[in-house]
């Protein structure tokens, strides 16, 4: 016979078995046989996939392996699934949905398949329907064969992002030489630094130089020079007015 699943139809007999079973579906039970549905789906539904347990586990946000395997001992028990134990870490398990009576697509009562030892990639004889989506990954390897590229990418991604974040000691600097105090400059550094160098709009700032122009270049950030007071001998001037032609005392 034809081994064809409508995934609709699947997923909707299942919620009714769930419905009529809730003392025994829990949460981590949908999830997971709800991404094993999505995962079959990815390829192009097949009969048996592969499935390492750290991707359904990632998938079905299940953090414990041993709830997982629960899980899916459970869907096996209930007939939803069948599963083959993989080996080691050469070759990930293998799953297989389950086709429920009422919507197999296949007029036949037998819906028995033999199970085979690797997926079946070969395109199915009828199309594909257009809302089903072409898989992002194979899935043929553990999740965790990739993650030396991932977090080299990741960090890529931090540097690209990486704002230029200058010293407090530059910013004194260019503040000095366009003529403003170090107390503006100490401010400055403050405030956008504890923001994480974002303005009051939530803006990352771009150019702190710009910004320092533009906000913080005003007239009372000025460097104020103060002119040497001039010393008034008042008492003397006076004397001046009043007497031009003082006269001293003969020494004895």
């Amino acid at each position: 016979m034809e081994y064809r699943i409508n995934g609709f139809d699947q997923i909707k007999e299942f919620y009714s078995w769930s419905f009529n079973n809730q003392d025994k579906v829990t949460p981590q039970h949908i999830s997971l046989y709800l991404f094993l549905i999505n995962q079959n789906n990815r390829n192009n539904w097949v009969e048996w996939f592969k499935c390492p347990y750290d991707l359904g586990m990632a998938g079905s946000a299940i953090g414990n392996k041993k709830t997982y395997y629960k899980c899916l001992n459970d869907l096996m028990e209930w007939k939803f699934v069948k599963y083959e134990h993989g080996i080691n870490n050469f070759k990930a398990p293998l799953i297989k949905i389950e086709v429920l009576k009422c919507t197999s697509t296949d007029t036949a009562t037998d819906t028995s398949t033999i199970p085979t030892s690797e997926p079946q990639l070969k395109p199915l004889p009828i199309p594909l329907p257009t809302h089903i989506y072409k898989h992002i990954t194979n899935n043929l390897k553990q999740i965790t064969d990739n993650e030396k590229e991932f977090i080299e990418a990741i960090k890529r991604l931090g540097s690209k992002n990486k704002r230029n974040i200058h010293s407090i000691e530059e910013i004194k600097n260019y503040f000095s030489e366009n003529g403003y105090t170090e107390s503006s400059a100490v401010k400055f550094f403050e405030y956008y630094n504890c923001a994480d160098w974002k303005d009051s709009k939530g803006m990352t700032v771009k150019s702190w130089k710009q910004k320092a122009q533009a906000v913080w270049f005003k007239d009372e950030n000025k460097i104020t020079v103060e002119k040497p007071k001039q010393k008034l001998f008042e008492n003397d001037l006076n004397s001046l007015r009043i007497n031009p032609y003082p006269t001293y005392a003969n020494n004895k």
